[in-house]
């Protein structure tokens, strides 16, 4: 397939998932709109499960569609050497990077709190409320349908660009070194395809453990704190492996930058302690007030986690887009 041909067949896919991604992109928000109906009004509260299980299945039918759309993403970008003309490989671009974070957090969260056996239909109105604000930000500020992937498809089209003009081979040289060094060392790591899914997995049930702890919270039961307590040892897990298989890629990625003091880093080791002293603290349960410690770590903790994954977009450094 010549250069021009992949520009022509990119082009083509990008129309197909906008023409299917975009009418999806509307009735998922309104789907999303709809449970948070059924959340505020009380008169609605019997379609909240229904609600919730429509924009569940919104989601999972959205993700088919991306994953179909990443499919043909790594049919496409071939990277070609411009000096020997040979392919290196293929870019396989994971589906929880750029405009995707946020949907892949709200589908598995949504599947979560769909399929919760204990106390489900009680932390639906917190979790269900957190769950419809991430599924509005990810289809109308995210727009993994409408605008998929702008920074790689950027790059990748400069590059496209470039060979196809062939009249500048230092340009043609430079960009094919920065996409294959992005290919190499980023999209297709095994880091990639792990760290993050993890970490995603940990926020959805550190939703539910927040919703949960409120719950205990606001009705002064216990069996509340030990769902909070099972969804919290839940996430806790997939976060420290997460966090655990990011630092020797860092070294390697980063090299000599300073990236430990990247805020997102440090807010991540922040989010890691507060859970572990929740954990900990938890083992003490039974002494006079020290619910009231629990509870207090447990939101201290969701708190660290949404600075966490805002500071990736505020705070300047190595594991930012600030």
């Amino acid at each position: 397939m010549t250069f021009a041909d992949t520009m022509t067949e990119l082009a083509g896919t990008l129309d197909i998932l906008a023409t299917i991604g975009r009418p999806l992109e509307i009735v998922i928000g309104f789907a999303a709109v709809a449970l948070l109906a059924t959340i505020v009004v009380p008169a609605l509260e019997r379609w909240r499960r229904p609600a919730l299980a429509g924009l569940t299945t919104l989601l999972v039918l959205g993700e088919f569609v991306l994953v179909w759309f990443h499919v043909r993403l790594w049919q496409l970008t071939a990277v070609v050497d411009p000096m020997s003309g040979q392919t290196t490989g293929h870019v396989a671009v994971p589906l929880w990077v750029e405009s995707e974070k946020l949907y892949v957090w709200a589908l598995i969260l949504a599947l979560m709190l769909l399929l919760a056996r204990k106390h489900g239909r009680e932390l639906l109105p917190v979790a269900g409320t957190i769950l419809v604000v991430l599924t509005l930000g990810a289809v109308f500020i995210g727009k993994p349908f409408s605008d998929p992937l702008p920074s790689f498809l950027e790059q990748y089209g400069a590059y496209l660009a470039a060979m196809l003009d062939g009249t500048n081979p230092n340009a043609m040289i430079g960009l094919f070194q920065g996409l294959e060094g992005s290919r190499r060392f980023y999209y297709n790591t095994w880091y990639m395809w792990i760290h993050p899914p993890l970490l995603f997995i940990s926020y959805g049930a550190f939703v539910m453990s927040f919703s949960a702890t409120l719950l205990m919270v606001a009705r002064r039961r216990s069996s509340y704190e030990e769902t909070a307590y099972w969804w919290a040892r839940f996430g806790y897990l997939p976060l420290t492996a997460g966090m655990m298989l990011g630092f020797p890629w860092a070294i390697l990625a980063w090299g000599d930058e300073s990236w430990w003091w990247s805020g997102k880093v440090n807010m991540s080791i922040m989010m890691w302690l507060l859970y572990t002293a929740y954990l900990h603290a938890r083992l003490y349960l039974k002494a006079k007030g020290m619910w009231r410690v629990v509870a207090a770590l447990s939101i201290l903790s969701f708190v660290a986690l949404v600075l966490t994954y805002v500071t990736t977009y505020i705070v300047p450094g190595a594991h930012s887009v600030a």
